[in-house]
């Protein structure tokens, strides 16, 4: 049985190399959603099993059109990977010489965290009218990034966006188990993408740190396979607590981040209520 996967900045990077690494399969039929027309149309042509739907995540009608449209045609949607994101170049730092500065740019959050905000609603939606026997497989992978780990003084909008899908994965992902959906966070380090322009990267990063772009890959098919896994420290996560995760993916190898200790029983109180445990 064919299994159907939404890609959002799925026309190039980490979003497209997961497109191919499915079609390769013969299992997947991928939608990849862009801004760019030409590369995406260019993209969906080179690979088989890919179908190219323009739209910007960042408005939510042009999206909902295309999730409606693939859910109508295919009954199913398996996997939903909420990728599309933009780099923050913007100096929030920088010094205004008038009495009230420029308003900043608030693009990089509306790309990173609304659109995905708006992809997971959508996942859940269609999620939900996909047929009873796909629960437990349904996958919704959230691109969030090393900056969403740890604090990034050179983009500080950027890694906020990041960040904030971390807790939002966290915050969803037990509640959605319940309902047959698996919803994690990938949080790669450095990556060559069309992101930063050639030779970008190398002014801020050594390239021994470079990540293949199999690895990701790799990672997110573990993910989708629903198998146990077991990172680099040894710690092993079973298939059915794969959820609510933070997953770094460093080098050839990833790590599951863990959240934030419980110092105290009060603490601990508040977070049950918080997650609506008694």
């Amino acid at each position: 049985m064919t299994k159907i996967a939404i890609i959002t900045g799925g026309t190039s990077g980490i979003g497209l190399a997961v497109a191919k690494h499915l079609s390769q399969t013969d299992i997947w039929h991928v939608s990849i959603i862009g801004r760019d027309r030409e590369r995406g149309e260019e993209a969906a042509a080179s690979l088989s099993n890919v179908t190219f739907y323009p739209a910007d995540v960042r408005d939510y009608q042009q999206l909902a059109a295309v999730f409606d449209k693939v859910f109508n045609a295919t009954g199913q949607i398996d996997f939903v990977f909420a990728n599309a994101g933009i780099a923050d170049f913007v100096d929030f730092f920088a010094q205004s010489e008038t009495g009230i500065p420029p308003e900043p740019s608030s693009e990089v959050i509306d790309v990173n965290l609304n659109g995905s905000l708006h992809t997971s609603y959508l996942a859940m939606h269609y999620f939900r009218r996909s047929p009873e026997s796909t629960k437990g497989q349904r996958n919704l992978i959230l691109m969030s990034s090393i900056g969403g780990l740890y604090p990034c003084v050179i983009t500080p909008m950027y890694s906020s966006s990041k960040h904030a899908l971390i807790g939002f994965t966290r915050s969803i992902g037990e509640r959605l188990w319940g309902e047959g959906v698996r919803v994690n966070a990938l949080c790669p380090g450095v990556v060559e993408t069309p992101l930063f322009a050639a030779g970008e990267l190398e002014k801020i990063f050594p390239r021994e740190i470079f990540i293949p772009m199999d690895v990701v890959t790799g990672v997110v098919s573990q993910l989708l396979s629903g198998v146990d896994m077991v990172d680099a420290k040894g710690m092993r996560v079973a298939g059915d607590e794969m959820h609510s995760r933070a997953v770094c993916v460093s080098g050839d190898t990833f790590f599951f981040v863990e959240q934030p200790e419980i110092h105290d029983e009060k603490t601990r109180i508040a977070w049950a209520a918080m997650m609506g445990h008694k």
